[in-house]
């Protein structure tokens, strides 16, 4: 017999690569993506901002659907609007989304919205068409900081991304595949006139 592994069922996997000590929160990765899908009400990709532990640190990193190995999402849909593709993106098909909201509640991520003007399903997709024609996604090629990345988890990337850092733990049962670079420093950043 043969062993199946996860591996086996994709080619490969993208993954947003986060690195968190670049991010300065100037939402320019939110603003970008609601320019590139047309969309006001419904935020595809969030700034998340932590205090880790007591201190007085403030740690902001980009964040939308983690198009995780075992999306929980794509199992309880029950119009299968949502697939898993060859290269590991999650894809919500909206066309027959009947707005049920299952795949909202099953995210442990809170990365898919039900659209309030469309009563349909939304999420990001890594913006799978822009990848098709060569391009980078929105969030990534506006990003002024250079703190979001496109990469392959199954090819070697720097092994200071990982998925998960101190002061911050994404819950696993799904096994997300964002990845994240955080260095602890001491050092106070200022914006300057």
């Amino acid at each position: 017999y043969t062993v199946i592994t996860k591996r086996d069922f994709t080619l490969k996997q993208l993954a947003f690569f986060i690195d968190v000590n670049k991010c300065i929160a100037c939402h320019s990765c939110t603003f970008a993506c609601s320019n590139e899908n047309g969309i006001s009400d419904v935020k595809r990709r969030k700034i998340t901002t932590i205090h880790p532990g007591h201190s007085q640190e403030h740690i902001h990193f980009s964040s939308s659907c983690h198009h995780c190995e075992t999306p929980a999402c794509m199992t309880v849909c029950p119009n299968n609007c949502i697939q898993k593709l060859r290269n590991g993106i999650v894809l919500l098909n909206s066309q027959n989304c009947n707005g049920c909201g299952k795949c909202e509640s099953v995210c442990p991520f809170q990365a898919i919205t039900i659209d309030s003007k469309t009563n349909k399903a939304d999420k990001c997709d890594m913006c799978h068409s822009r990848l098709q024609k060569g391009k980078q996604p929105a969030c990534v090629e506006s990003c002024i900081a250079d703190a979001i990345a496109i990469k392959d988890i199954y090819e070697d990337y720097p092994q200071e991304y990982m998925p998960s850092f101190d002061g911050y733990r994404m819950k696993s049962i799904t096994s997300p595949t964002t990845r994240y670079k955080y260095e602890k420093t001491n050092s106070t950043r200022f914006w300057a006139d």
